[in-house]
């Protein structure tokens, strides 16, 4: 029976990996311009590896193999510097990437500056000299164990916090079991080190768990990130910049930008450029469209281009590719992938319902 409970476990593991992989094809976007998107996807991948590396450093007979356990620990910190900077992505619209979200990474690569020091000097009595030993939390692969229990632990206490700013209760409870998937991980990762290996594998257990919840939410909730953000705006705007300022006529000159003037074909337009044609500072723009409007930049400027496209659709008879173009999309495929989330069809099936033969 335990035998059979350890395949079962080892398959999970297996299935959460691959299942990593998966998910991370889907997520990665066609338009570079979704940074959250690309990170997520960078995230499940560095989470696919890390499952498979640490089925076979768990493997009983796997598990001996030192160069095994030493190229493993590395990968264990590059999910968490993957999701830090997802979530950063995820609160900020106009999110740009920085010299400092480097910092991120230093525990990857300090990690894998020590793997490679020991592996590839001249030391070659190193695996006798020190001990390299999971159950260990102080060998040398136990320090760096533990270290990355505690990275990934940081994790948790962002999202925590986005969590009391979510209304919507479904979105709280999972929101809530992701936040509590986080914890248990980490926990039972320095929990593995200090007792028995088997709260290891109940952490990559966890993930697998963590992983379906994510593929649920991504395939029940299409809202998901504009929900999550809209609450997260109420919050962060609470303390208005628009004060004293005349907003009918701003939000009609918006509305003429995108009926008459069509600003959302610009293909390189962006929420700067947006709040620079209102005379709005960056801030104060992102808050009278998630206030007033009840959407975030990238959601506005897609529902205007996607109306458009609609339109184009019935009255012309332009290819796909040659309306995504003109409509501000950069390929068919962040076409399609915005206007089948928005109308839930594909385009060619929108064109056969409004113009039937």
């Amino acid at each position: 029976m335990p035998e059979l409970l350890g395949w079962f476990a080892d398959g999970m593991i297996l299935f959460g990996g691959f299942l990593s992989f998966l998910l991370a094809i889907g997520e990665f976007p066609s338009d570079r311009k979704h940074k959250f998107q690309i990170l997520l996807s960078l995230t499940l991948i560095s989470l696919g590896f890390m499952q498979l590396s640490g089925s076979l450093v768990l493997n009983p007979n796997a598990g001996r193999d030192l160069n095994l356990k030493l190229w493993n620990l590395p990968l264990l910190y590059l999910p968490p510097a993957f999701a830090f900077l997802s979530l950063l992505a995820f609160l900020e619209e106009d999110f740009r990437y920085k010299s400092a979200h480097l910092l991120f990474f230093v525990p990857f690569l300090l990690c894998l500056g020590i793997v490679l020091f020991f592996r590839l000097g001249e030391y070659p009595n190193t695996s006798s000299q020190i001990q390299w030993s999971i159950q260990n939390p102080i060998s040398g692969t136990g320090v760096l164990y533990l270290g990355a229990g505690l990275f990934s632990l940081g994790f948790v206490f962002p999202i925590l916090k986005i969590l009391t700013q979510i209304s919507d209760l479904k979105f709280k409870i999972l929101f809530g079991i992701f936040a509590l998937d986080c914890l248990t991980v980490s926990i039972f990762g320095i929990v593995g080190l200090i007792f028995h290996p088997i709260f290891l594998k109940l952490a990559l257990l966890t993930v697998t768990l963590a992983v379906s919840l994510v593929y649920y939410i991504r395939r029940k909730y299409f809202d998901f990130p504009e929900t999550i953000q809209s609450d997260l705006a109420k919050v962060k705007y609470s303390r208005t910049r628009l004060e004293g300022m005349e907003i009918d006529p701003i939000l009609e000159k918006l509305n003429f930008l995108f009926e008459s003037e069509k600003i959302h074909r610009r293909e390189d337009l962006s929420l700067s450029e947006l709040a620079k044609e209102l005379s709005l500072t960056t801030h104060q723009f992102s808050e009278l469209i998630n206030n007033r409007i009840g959407k975030g930049y990238f959601s506005l400027i897609n529902h205007y281009r996607i109306e458009d496209a609609k339109q184009l659709l019935y009255e012309t008879d332009k290819t796909v590719l040659e309306i995504a173009m003109t409509v501000g999309f950069n390929n068919r495929s962040s076409f399609n992938e915005a206007f089948l989330k928005l109308t839930q069809k594909t385009p060619i099936s929108y064109r056969k319902m409004c113009k039937p033969l």
